[in-house]
């Protein structure tokens, strides 16, 4: 009897184990576009798809262990709603997209970056030495934590570093009010500056209002002049928060060296930002990283137009990135090793290793600055390089680009 319960405790979990990774692996949302005849969902072989609206037309196909769904495109309709049963009680809804076909122009190009970030980052505590026996951290012991963004003092909105700084060294000693936003909450303190032996008003952080650096931009959208970049969002090198930004732009860039990899330390393009060549407008940090605007230059003008591939349509084999790593913007050899659909939202969605050897030669792999790289698979962008393994620096991840086009949708 005990052999039979345990077996069947063990027969449940791991049905249910299956069944959390089958819910987590399927996508909530498919795209497909209107030229497209059918679109197609695997299932176990006991679960049923419904459809809504229910005049949308499929056709069924089982097999031993699994059953193909085709769901055929209807012009009619922006959107289909599939709903997962088992029997009538409900798993899961996935959404299927239907969009005009669509081609946007992949870049590959290097550019400069500078943000201002929305409020000012503390990103450490400083001791204020006064000369006398012990030092003081007043902003820590007022309750200022690291990854606050001081957004007001004495009700001025500080713009910057430079301005806090004189407003905290201005006050003689005075307490001050500060209004400081941490994670979407903000919270008012009282901080009173000391003294410092240099004779200076201080209050014991370090902080930051902004941050620069060369990136790649991964495509252009030209009907609606919007670009997206990098593929995974701009943080602060100190605390790893994702950069709240009030403003930026990307300038026209030029390399002008190139610090390959080593066993220790991951390598780096070096360039050259020319911040007289505004060439966009940054509006949004996002995870998936950076969008906003392009200005009118003629930077953009030799950009390729290309389809943007759905996101079950991409599969491990041979694929290629573009980048203006040698100077001009080529094609490099890669190949698509893994698809991780546990992390199909996330900027590691995918395996790529870098198998030209021209690239190899120029950087040994993945180098800083390389991030927004597009990725091409089949003559369509599948998504952006986003990061690089410390130990094998020619593999990395990559993002899918349905992730990155969201993201776009966002900017009006």
């Amino acid at each position: 009897m005990k052999r039979l319960i345990g077996g069947l405790f063990l027969f449940y979990m791991l049905l249910t184990i299956f069944f959390v990774i089958y819910l987590y692996i399927t996508p909530d949302c498919l795209t497909c576009y209107s030229s497209d005849k059918a679109i197609s969902i695997k299932t176990p072989v006991f679960i049923n798809v419904n459809l809504n609206p229910s005049s949308i037309r499929s056709s069924t196909q089982i097999n031993f262990f699994y059953r193909t769904n085709k769901i055929y495109i209807s012009k009619k309709v922006s959107s289909v709603s599939c709903e997962l049963k088992i029997g009538s009680i409900p798993l899961k809804r996935v959404k299927i997209s239907i969009l005009e076909s669509n081609n946007i122009y992949v870049s590959g190009k290097f550019v400069g970056i500078k943000v201002m970030t929305d409020g000012i980052l503390v990103i450490g505590y400083s001791y204020v030495n006064t000369g006398k026996s012990s030092s003081q951290i007043p902003a820590k012991e007022a309750g200022i934590q690291i990854g606050d963004k001081i957004v007001y003092v004495d009700g001025q909105k500080v713009k910057d570093c430079s301005q806090l700084f004189k407003i905290i060294n201005s006050s003689g000693g005075k307490s001050l009010v500060f209004v400081v936003k941490r994670g979407q909450l903000y919270k008012q303190l009282n901080i009173k500056p000391v003294l410092s032996s240099e004779g200076v008003y201080k209050i014991g952080l370090w902080v930051r209002d902004g941050t620069s650096g060369i990136g790649t931009v991964t495509f252009i959208d030209t009907k609606r002049k919007v670009f997206g970049a990098l593929g995974h969002g701009i943080s602060d090198i100190d605390t790893g928060i994702l950069l709240d930004v009030k403003e930026g732009q990307i300038y026209a860039a030029e390399i002008v060296d190139i610090r390959k990899n080593d066993k220790n330390e991951i390598g780096e393009v070096i360039g050259r930002i020319n911040e007289h060549c505004a060439v966009g407008d940054v509006i949004i940090n996002s995870p998936y990283g950076i969008y906003g605007k392009v200005a009118q230059s003629n930077f953009w003008s030799d950009l390729q137009d290309m389809e943007i591939a759905r996101v079950q349509d991409i599969h491990i084999g041979s694929a290629y990135i573009l980048s203006g790593i040698s100077g001009n913007v080529e094609k490099f050899k890669i190949k698509i090793e893994r698809i991780l659909p546990l992390y199909r939202n996330s900027t590691k969605a995918f395996v790529i290793k870098i198998t030209d050897k021209r690239l190899l030669q120029l950087t040994s792999g993945i180098v800083q600055g390389m991030s927004g790289s597009p990725i091409i698979q089949d003559n369509k962008l599948v998504g952006a390089v986003t990061h690089v393994f410390l130990k094998e620096p020619e593999k990395g991840y990559g993002v899918f680009i349905d992730n990155m086009l969201n993201i776009t949708n966002l900017i009006k």
